[in-house]
């Protein structure tokens, strides 16, 4: 008995959706175990701002998660990272007067404002660590993102990287989650092709949009 073209691509595409779903599986529940330990710096990824320049909740709880880190004395050194998000929008200028406003001292914030993308804060770390001649690195940010920010550093050369997270949850996360499966797979193909790859930015979903739209 012979498949049918339709019945054939009906397959493919519901094997592709099992794997893909079990990958972003995967991804989410070995960012959960990543070791969470006293580090020299804690870097906070960045995340979209208001209109009128305060943190989104998804960024608050990440500078709220590097707020208990600091108090818990287990993140001695904040590193905020991200870049302008807009005309009067600078996320790093903007989660350093949020930690300044919750009691962390001016010279525990580092900020760099040139993160566009996690690779370009993993370099931009990674030469703050080496110039400060530190090696224990703790990654602020979503569940879903520590595992290829991890991967990041790693291959940056971090010796030792933990991570933490806001403990919430968001419906949002489970198109993040998705998302993040394709993104894992190009960092990872790579910085394994190349470990002194560029950071380039670059957002898929943005660039399939405007091809259906037909924006240019």
């Amino acid at each position: 008995m012979h498949l049918r073209p339709k019945s054939i691509l009906l397959k493919l595409l519901i094997t592709l959706a099992i794997v893909w779903l079990l990958a972003a599986i995967l991804i989410c529940v070995r960012s959960l175990s990543i070791p969470y330990d006293k580090a020299d710096v804690a870097v906070v990824f960045g995340n979209a701002l208001e209109d009128n320049g305060t943190p989104k909740p998804i960024l608050m709880a990440r500078l709220d998660t590097a707020v208990q880190c600091y108090r818990t004395g287990y993140c001695s050194t904040l590193f905020v990272s991200s870049s302008i998000d807009g005309p009067g929008l600078n996320e790093a200028t903007a989660m350093e007067a949020y930690l300044l406003a919750h009691g962390v001292p001016a010279n525990r914030i580092v900020v760099d404002d040139q993160g566009i993308n996690t690779l370009a804060t993993a370099r931009h770390a990674a030469r703050y660590m080496q110039a400060h001649q530190v090696s224990r690195v703790m990654l602020i940010s979503q569940y879903y993102h520590l595992v290829r920010a991890q991967l990041a550093f790693a291959r940056t050369g971090a010796q030792t990287v933990y991570g933490t997270l806001p403990r919430s949850f968001r419906v949002r996360d489970l198109y993040s989650s998705w998302r993040e499966v394709p993104a894992f797979a190009v960092y990872s193909l790579r910085l394994s092709l190349d470990p002194d790859a560029k950071p380039v930015l670059f957002r898929p979903m943005l660039f399939l949009f405007s091809l259906f739209s037909g924006s240019h």
